[in-house]
């Protein structure tokens, strides 16, 4: 009897451990199986972000346009002046040479950021009864404020203005510019390519048809600074004269009581 009871005791705790082991068994695999599901879903979803990132990269570089990073690098320089660089070289070479000539010297630029020089200088407008050296001084002035005038976009209105005082000496003047002197850039004037070299004389002959346009620019100005004088003149004696025909009007009449009042003063004390 005593064995029987024996022996189901050491059942039931067998049993009993038995289940404890496997309710622990149980835990660990349901922990360790959530845990290795949590690992995939993690590594799925890595796996969908990268392949997400990698189309969007594709499709990206497939529908950039040309400026972005497959724009294609600049051809480098040949270091060949072209011939239009050579045709704009000899009109300047032409032009700068023939302010030089009138002007006797050009003064270096003043890098002057106040604009009121510059302005102050525009604003003197050169007259016809200027002679040679005021014109010079005017020019020069001109000429030292081309930086200035070129940070302050008023370039095109000072080279204008200097063209004039330029045409304006030259016709004052009895000396004739050399066009020569214009044309002496060896740069253009002996490069290797014949196209260079033409290109640079028909720039200088460009220039001297730029100088005959300032010249007779500055004559038809000087004509029409006449003509508007003239009418201005013209216009001051007539409204002089209309004062003076009103003045005329008046006094008469205030000379004409004077007197009347004088002849009665005298005849009372004459009574």
């Amino acid at each position: 009897m005593k064995n029987t009871e024996s022996n189901n005791g050491a059942i039931i705790w067998v049993a009993v451990i038995g289940a404890v082991v496997f309710v622990g068994l149980f835990r660990f695999l349901l922990l360790g199986g959530v845990a290795l599901l949590g690992l995939a879903l993690l590594g799925l979803l890595v796996w969908l972000s990268a392949g997400f990132i990698t189309n969007q990269t594709r499709t990206a570089r497939e529908t950039a346009s040309p400026d972005d990073d497959e724009q294609p690098l600049p051809a480098p320089r040949s270091g060949q002046t072209s011939a239009d660089e050579a045709r704009a070289a000899g009109a300047s070479n032409m032009r700068t040479a023939w302010i030089s000539w009138h002007l006797r010297s050009l003064p270096p630029p003043e890098d002057s950021r106040d604009p009121r020089l510059l302005t102050g200088t525009l604003s003197v407008v050169p007259q016809a009864d200027w002679d040679v050296e005021r014109l010079r001084t005017h020019g020069r002035a001109l000429w030292s404020l081309r930086s200035s005038a070129r940070r302050h976009e008023l370039l095109d209105q000072l080279d204008a203005r200097l063209d004039r005082v330029v045409a304006m000496i030259t016709d004052l003047t009895d000396t004739e510019f050399d066009t020569g002197l214009g044309q002496v850039n060896d740069q253009y004037l002996y490069h290797p390519d014949r196209q260079v070299r033409t290109a640079y004389l028909e720039g200088g002959a460009l220039g001297v048809e730029l100088i005959m346009d300032a010249v007779t620019a500055a004559r038809a100005q000087a004509r029409e600074d006449a003509a508007t004088k003239a009418a201005a003149e013209a216009l001051a004696q007539q409204r002089n004269a209309a004062l003076r025909a009103l003045r005329e009007t008046h006094h008469p009449t205030e000379g004409r009581d004077a007197h009347t009042s004088w002849d009665e003063q005298a005849r009372r004390i004459d009574e």
